[in-house]
């Protein structure tokens, strides 16, 4: 008759015991909400409202929106930091959406150059004339990406060379008044669909 059983080792008790420890200490270390959370999501939600703020908004009724500005003067420093003054805030005469403990910088992609694929343009905390010059990352950094779709040089849907009821007909010196005249030749368009680029642009929220 064979006798069954099973051997019980103190050792592999204690293993045991440990092993479950680090278990748990690890799932409790990983479900605890870290200190700093509120301000990266706050940061997270600064730098979304900015992007969309400056991508919907405009110096003047009809005239280029902020992000469309900060595209065409990307190169201009002098430029851009307004833009970035009136939309994120950097100094006292303009109350911006990034409150003052916050830095911020705004950057570019630059598809063509794989070695350097980012461009910062500007970043507040190294402005010397923003109220953030010389913050720093320390503690939070988010950020917020869009893609935006504009012209470096407009479409321009010309005019046409007919006569019609609702606008000017032709004539080589300008409008004609009243609309008598329509051209003998082929007319020949003015039309030129400018020049289109996608620029992929994220702003940085840090503190």
């Amino acid at each position: 008759m064979r006798l069954l059983g099973f051997i019980f080792s103190l050792d592999a008790f204690v293993a045991f015991t440990l092993i479950m420890l680090s278990i748990s200490v690890l799932m409790f270390s990983l479900g605890t909400p870290k200190p700093y959370f509120p301000y990266l999501e706050q940061a997270r939600q600064l730098a979304h409202d900015t992007l969309q703020v400056m991508a919907t908004t405009s110096e003047s009724q009809g005239g280029p929106t902020y992000l469309e500005s900060a595209v065409a003067n990307r190169n201009n420093p002098s430029a851009l930091r307004q833009i970035m003054f009136k939309v994120a805030g950097g100094n006292s005469s303009h109350r911006g959406i990034i409150p003052q403990g916050y830095a911020y910088k705004l950057q570019f992609y630059n598809f063509n150059d794989p070695a350097n694929p980012v461009f910062t343009a500007y970043d507040s905390g190294r402005d010397p004339l923003s109220d953030r010059y010389g913050k720093s990352f320390s503690k939070v950094q988010a950020s917020a990406t869009v893609f935006a779709s504009l012209y470096d040089v407009p479409p321009n849907p010309g005019a046409s060379p007919f006569c019609y009821i609702s606008c000017f007909g032709y004539t080589p010196a300008g409008p004609a008044y009243p609309c008598n005249t329509t051209p003998c030749d082929s007319p020949t368009s003015n039309f030129q669909q400018g020049k289109n680029t996608i620029q992929l642009i994220r702003l940085v929220v840090y503190a």
